[in-house]
């Protein structure tokens, strides 16, 4: 199958795609690479939309200073000046591989927890190799936060992110349903373990 047809087909929710493309010899490679493209892509994105905020911030904070006492202007002016420190370009590279490894840490620990629910409290049979599969595969909605690059307004930048997020989690839940033939409560209960999990524990 051609890659632009697993795409299309995983964006458009088909009901079939993800048990094709678990008998497919090559789903795990490609499933990585899409990963680790669309996470490059999401950290640029959400970078790029962070430095927007802060400067939209910058150029508007004056008119609000007389509605602030001066130890909220200062302590709004500081943190804005530590933010812009950690997201300036001379750091780019480093937080994004930060923010890189930190996502893999996250994502393999929400995995886990979704393999131990699906196995011991779902009482599906489920190999960690076709749950990677699963979840790679549907972080290619993050390919459509690519627009972000050449637009200027951070309030369409914002829209994509949140918008690439929220589709990314829907065709996650997508694969998972069709995978393990699950009704639409259980696919939440995953869900919402897999986003709590990953969130507190890769935090620690």
């Amino acid at each position: 199958m051609k890659d632009s047809k697993i795409i299309s087909r995983i964006l458009r929710l088909d009901k079939n795609i993800y048990n094709e493309l678990l008998v497919q010899k090559d789903s795990l490679q490609k499933s990585i690479f899409i990963y680790l493209t669309t996470s490059v892509l999401l950290t640029l994105g959400v970078f790029r939309f962070i430095n927007g905020v802060l400067d939209f911030i910058k150029e508007n904070l004056m008119a609000f200073q007389q509605e602030l006492s001066n130890q909220e202007f200062s302590m709004i002016r500081s943190l804005i000046d530590e933010l812009e420190v950690a997201f300036n370009s001379e750091n780019a590279f480093s937080n994004i591989t930060s923010s890189i490894t930190s996502s893999v840490i996250s994502s393999g620990i929400g995995l886990v927890i979704i393999y131990f629910v699906l196995k011991y409290l779902l009482r599906q049979d489920s190999e960690p190799k076709n749950l990677l599969i699963i979840y790679c595969y549907s972080n290619i909605p993050g390919l459509l936060i690519a627009p972000s690059f050449v637009i200027s307004s951070i309030f369409i930048q914002g829209v994509l992110v949140t918008f690439v997020a929220v589709f990314s989690i829907v065709t996650f839940g997508s694969g998972l349903k069709q995978v393990y033939s699950l009704r639409n409560i259980e696919v939440i209960l995953l869900l919402v373990s897999w986003m709590f999990g990953s969130t507190i524990l890769g935090s620690i």
